[in-house]
């Protein structure tokens, strides 16, 4: 809550200030350094500061560089390590699947197997039963054609 206020003050602020901004200071040009020494007239228009404020806002500027080339450096580091994370996560995932496809088909050859071996065991040797019932079927089918023709002709 507190940092959004903050935000917002100070967005409120840069913008009233881009606003009320004379443009001719931002047309003027810049990067104009000179040594002066007490009592002599500057050549210039411009704020006067001493060497160590220069020196200061130089190295701020060249440290503002290698700061943000760290910057740089973390967010691909912090995006590299996600992504290595994700890529982690789903070759897990599919060492897993394929654990599990392995074990599904053992189970399922084994269950084969032991219904091939339950078969073998009791092979359901009728082939006797089925004849005698056949030459039977036959036997009776004969006397009723039979007697049927019999009755007919009658």
């Amino acid at each position: 809550m507190y940092r959004e206020t903050k935000t917002k003050c100070l967005s409120l602020f840069l913008g009233l200030t881009i606003i009320f901004m004379p443009y001719s200071v931002l047309a003027q040009e810049t990067g104009k350094i000179t040594n002066l020494k007490k009592g002599d007239e500057a050549p210039f228009q411009g704020v006067l500061m001493d060497t160590i404020t220069a020196g200061r806002l130089l190295a701020e500027k060249e440290y503002e560089q290698i700061e943000c080339d760290l910057r740089i450096e973390y967010e691909l580091q912090k995006f590299k390590a996600k992504h290595d994370l994700e890529i982690a996560i789903i070759e897990n995932r599919a060492t897993l699947l394929e654990e599990q496809n392995t074990s599904l088909l053992s189970i399922k050859n084994a269950e084969i197997e032991r219904l091939q071996k339950l078969a073998l065991k009791d092979p359901n040797d009728n082939a006797n039963w089925w004849f005698a019932g056949g030459v039977l079927a036959g036997i009776v089918t004969s006397i009723a054609i039979f007697y049927a023709a019999v009755e007919t002709s009658k």
